[in-house]
C-alpha cells in the first residue's frame, strides 16, 4: 500500500484523517491538497497508485482514475460485489488489486481477472511494488508474488511483530505497520526490527504516525 507515491507530476499521498489526496512538488517536504470533497463522492479512500501516467484510487465505491495534472476522477470499475477491493498497485505495466481473499489483475482497471484465490497467505491487506517484486502484507506475514500473482511465497513469517496490515517503502527501506506497532526491514523484508518512533514515508499524513485498520468483513471502518 504505497500511501506515498512519486511521479513526474510530483508526489501523491493519502491523508486518512481528512479522507483526501495531497501532492508535493518538493520531494515530500511540503504538501498541498490535490483532491478533497466533503460530500465524499468517491467514498472512503483505501489506496492509490500511479499507472500509465494516471492516478488510480481504490475506494469504498470502486476504482477511480484521474490525470496527474488535475483531479478529474472518473470511475473505471465499481467495487467488487461481496468482497471489496482493499488495495491497488502498479507492477510490471499491469494493475493489481487485492480483496481480503484474492488477487486480481487488469491492464487499465476496467476489466479484472482473478490471478489468485486461496488461504495460503490468510487475508490480504496491502500490496507494494518494491525492488522488482510484488509484495503483500497479509495475515500470515510478508509474501512475494511469482508468475504475475498466480503464486505467493513467504518472505517473512512470524508472530513476533504481530500481524502485518500495511507496507510501504522509501530509499530501499521497507516500512510496515502491524497490530502491535511499527517495524522496518533493510533486506527486502526477510528480517524485521521494531521501530517505536517510526518516521517513514508517511511523514505527517496521519499526525506523525500511520494508523491503519485492516479491512475485512469484521472491520470495515476507515482510518481515524
Amino acid at each position: 500500500m504505497p500511501l506515498v507515491i512519486d511521479s513526474n507530476e510530483g508526489s501523491f499521498r493519502l491523508n486518512y484523517l481528512f479522507n483526501r489526496i495531497e501532492r508535493s512538488f518538493d520531494k515530500r517536504e511540503n504538501w498541498h491538497i490535490f483532491y478533497q470533497d466533503e460530500a465524499d463522492p468517491l467514498g472512503t479512500l483505501f489506496g492509490l497508485t500511479v499507472h500509465r501516467d494516471k492516478l488510480y484510487v481504490v475506494t469504498s465505491l470502486g476504482l477511480f482514475a484521474s490525470d496527474l495534472s488535475s483531479p478529474n476522477f472518473e470511475r473505471v470499475c465499481p467495487q467488487r460485489k461481496g468482497e471489496d477491493y482493499v488495495d491497488i498497485e502498479s507492477f510490471g505495466n499491469m494493475l493489481y488489486a487485492c480483496t481480503n481473499k484474492g488477487i486480481y489483475q487488469a491492464a487499465s482497471g476496467a476489466r479484472w481477472r482473478m490471478r489468485y484465490e486461496g488461504s495460503t497467505c490468510g487475508h490480504f491487506f496491502s500490496l507494494l511494488s518494491f525492488n522488482g517484486a510484488l509484495l503483500t502484507a497479509c495475515e500470515k506475514g510478508i509474501y512475494v508474488a511469482s508468475q504475475e500473482g498466480r503464486f505467493w511465497h513467504p518472505r517473512y513469517i512470524g508472530k513476533d511483530f504481530g500481524m502485518f496490515v500495511a507496507i510501504d517503502a522509501r530509499d530501499g527501506v521497507l516500512y510496515a505497520q502491524t497490530n502491535k506497532g511499527f517495524c522496518v526491514s533493510h533486506d527486502n523484508g526477510q528480517h524485521w526490527e521494531t521501530h517505536p518512533r517510526l518516521v517513514g514515508p508517511w511523514t505527517n499524513a496521519m499526525g506523525g504516525s500511520m494508523i491503519f485498520e485492516p479491512r475485512n468483513k469484521k472491520n470495515t471502518s476507515k482510518n481515524k
